[in-house]
């Protein structure tokens, strides 16, 4: 079972208007979701070349240093890029929450971090909240910030499917 953090992100997105299609990012008010906003992160997504527009304070300061404009691949290990990159795809492809689990040396009991896909600007599927979730100590512990490694992907409920339509053949209608 996942945190109620996690819950309460995944519950506020599916709650917007249009979370079948992906809602529009400006449907998200981030401060809605009250203490969370200061481990929230907002990435534009490229495929293998995602950036973080916005991180909120508590990820910046686990992480030591603004995060706002810089590759979302630098705070992963090598070893976790093609998982964290999949999880992204997921997410928009698929139109649900996917919750990447992972390590963070500076965190003893672990990360869970749910994603959610958004609408940017222009229309396009190219937006991803998420929240940090610590598993154990809710703050870090003071070590030297070193880069996340994941161990697992879970996409969260059944991606939408599309309506069923009628269809004729030569005359005759078939779904």
């Amino acid at each position: 079972m996942f945190h109620a953090e996690t819950r309460r992100l995944i519950e506020t997105w599916a709650a917007l208007p249009g979370a079948g299609r992906i809602p529009d990012r400006q449907d998200l008010d981030a401060l809605s979701l009250g203490p969370l906003v200061t481990r929230l992160f907002l990435l534009d997504y490229r495929p293998r070349n995602s950036r973080i527009r916005l991180a909120g304070d508590w990820i910046e300061a686990l992480h030591g240093r603004p995060l706002g404009g810089r590759a979302w691949s630098d705070l992963w290990d090598r070893a976790s890029l093609p998982l964290v990159e999949a999880a992204l795809a997921q997410t928009l492809h698929e139109i649900r929450p996917v919750i990447l689990t992972g390590d963070c040396p500076r965190l003893p009991g672990g990360i869970e971090m749910p994603l959610v896909p958004l609408r940017g600007p222009g229309g396009r599927a190219d937006r991803i909240v998420g929240l940090y979730r610590p598993r154990g100590l809710e703050r870090p512990v003071s070590r030297p910030p070193t880069r996340l490694s994941a161990h697992a992907s879970l996409a969260v409920g059944e991606p939408p499917r599309a309506r069923p339509q009628l269809v004729a053949l030569q005359g005759r209608r078939v779904a």
